[in-house]
């Protein structure tokens, strides 16, 4: 069974949780921990005196701006802090663990966004210094060569071009991305929410099941994070993932949770796998 678990960023105070729940399922599993890490780039963003913008597109994606030192802030974040703690995490577990990034072994080829637009008030303006980019490829090789030596990639964000340019990519997207081009057999969106909510002031109202076309038509009703997550799901399955969950990673026992049917499935065959 291939598994890849976003492990979200926000979670760091439920991370014992997941990393027992994934020693549990490895090496019986094939696992990859995709992971974000929003909580620690926005301290290392405040600790380096720079500013923390976002971009709005005019259909409603919020992403970070991510100039050349916010760029460099953020490989210092997710490598230094967020990727480091899951990989010692991990190996108190007896997990061997080998942290990457998209740019190691080809792992995820982006194409750099030269320009884009964004709201700005009443006007849209185009960006042309944001080091952002768009997945257009996945290379699974080192994940195979680490799974060969019964190592668990731990993958993060930022990407690479055919230039070699680092370019912030979406962590969801990322996930999303990998999931698909390595063919998994599920995809779990750890997340701060129950699922995907039908009102968002409602924790108990989570969908427990939507297929694609009608995840499709829902992510104009969403916002925040979840927006995001949901269009990258369908992403995922429009490549060859065959299942995306967005679970809660909050919980005792995450994962486990997750794979016995909580949350919210996207795709083809609910229930435990």
């Amino acid at each position: 069974m291939r598994i890849v678990v976003k492990w979200g960023g926000s979670l760091q105070q439920n991370s014992g949780a997941i990393a027992d729940d994934i020693a549990a399922l490895w090496p019986g599993h094939r696992i990859v921990v995709v992971h974000g890490g929003s909580r620690d780039i926005d301290d290392t963003v405040a600790e380096l005196g720079l500013p923390r913008r976002t971009l709005r597109s005019p259909d409603g994606m919020v992403t970070r701006y991510t100039d050349a030192a916010t760029l460099t802030a953020l490989m210092m974040a997710m490598r230094g802090r967020t990727q480091a703690r899951i990989v010692s995490e991990l190996a108190a577990r007896g997990v061997t663990a080998a942290g990457l990034s998209g740019m190691d072994g080809g792992l995820v080829r982006t194409r750099r966004k030269a320009a884009v637009r964004a709201v700005f008030g009443e006007s849209v303006r185009v960006v042309r210094d944001n080091l952002a980019g768009k997945v257009v490829g996945v290379d699974t090789r080192v994940l195979e060569a680490l799974h060969s030596c019964d190592i668990l990639p731990v993958v993060c964000p930022p990407g690479m071009t055919a230039e070699g340019e680092p370019t912030n990519v979406d962590a969801d997207r990322m996930a999303c991305a990998i999931a698909a081009a390595w063919r998994a057999d599920r995809l779990l969106l750890c997340t701060d929410t129950p699922g995907v909510l039908a009102d968002r002031d409602d924790p108990a109202s989570v969908v427990p099941e939507l297929d694609r076309d009608a995840a499709a038509e829902l992510v104009a009703t969403l916002g925040g994070g979840m927006r995001m997550k949901v269009a990258a799901a369908v992403e995922a399955l429009d490549h060859g993932a065959l299942a995306v969950q967005v679970c809660d990673g909050r919980v005792e026992a995450p994962i486990a949770a997750a794979l016995r049917g909580s949350g919210t499935l996207i795709g083809k065959g609910r229930g435990p796998i």
